[in-house]
């Protein structure tokens, strides 16, 4: 991790924390982020396995998924298929990838090797606790259920982003925040992809705590440009995302192959500005 990037991710992490006011979660990470990043930096250097020494050129996007181990695999979610179908114009092309949800690394130490002149961002609560190493790689703190969290990673990041992934928390409120703070910074003919867009329906006890109609705003949203277009404002009362319908040149959702308790939960959107 760049110190420049610590310096913002410690920032950020507090100033989100006064914001909510939460004061003995302030106290204890003026302390411990410190530590985090000595660590990473440790493991970085001994523990991490450096991809950029690891000689995979060639390879399919399933292939490198498998590799590192990421769920994308055709071997759970089955997504690679959908990401090789919209990906395939871009894989040639230097450009900036954008990912919500780091967990070990996997997803963007995979597109490291499928992308090869690409920057990959990853993005996180906890963005010191990878597995994997490379110098294309960062890693960001943002607490998506946060929206002040999301407008400071706004704010820091000065490049123009080409593809951005949300695979981070799942919950429906944290995917419409998001989408509505970060699909503006994407460059025109980008895509925006959202995972998992319909698994609080199969998990409310984890994913859909607040929900009274077991709905999400932001796939109703999608399914709604997708099949009904001309009749957005009349189903869509939001805002905040009809303000982005304008910039919106198509929308698939798409459906994988994970079943968990005999249903399908690995329902995808691909999101392509105009």
């Amino acid at each position: 991790m760049k110190f420049n990037d610590f310096i913002f991710n410690y920032r950020s992490c507090l100033f989100s924390l006064i914001k909510q006011e939460r004061y003995f979660s302030l106290v204890k990470r003026l302390f411990l982020l410190p530590y985090k990043y000595l660590i990473s930096i440790f493991r970085d250097i001994f523990l991490n396995k450096n991809i950029d020494k690891i000689n995979l050129k060639n390879n399919s996007l399933d292939e490198y998924f498998k590799y590192f181990g990421c769920d994308k695999s055709s071997l759970v979610h089955g997504y690679n298929k959908f990401y090789d179908d919209e990906f395939k114009n871009f894989q040639k092309l230097k450009i900036n990838i954008l990912e919500f949800g780091i967990h070990f690394g996997a997803s963007q130490a995979s597109f490291s090797k499928y992308f090869p002149d690409s920057v990959i961002i990853g993005v996180d609560k906890n963005p010191y606790f990878k597995k994997f190493f490379s110098k294309k790689i960062r890693s960001l703190y943002c607490d998506v259920s946060d929206e002040y969290s999301l407008h400071l990673l706004r704010e820091y990041l000065k490049e123009e982003i080409d593809i951005i992934i949300d695979d981070a928390s799942h919950i429906p409120d944290h995917q419409l925040n998001t989408f509505v703070q970060m699909f503006r910074m994407l460059k025109s003919k980008g895509i925006y992809v959202i995972e998992e867009l319909d698994i609080f329906q199969s998990f409310p006890e984890s994913y859909n705590k607040n929900f009274e109609n077991n709905e999400s705003e932001i796939r109703n949203f999608l399914y709604t440009i997708k099949d009904k277009p001309s009749e957005i404002k009349k189903f869509i009362k939001n805002e905040n995302i009809l303000n982005l319908v304008k910039d919106i040149e198509w929308v698939k959702i798409l459906r994988g192959n994970y079943i968990v308790n005999n249903r399908n939960v690995s329902e995808i959107a691909f999101i392509k500005k105009k």
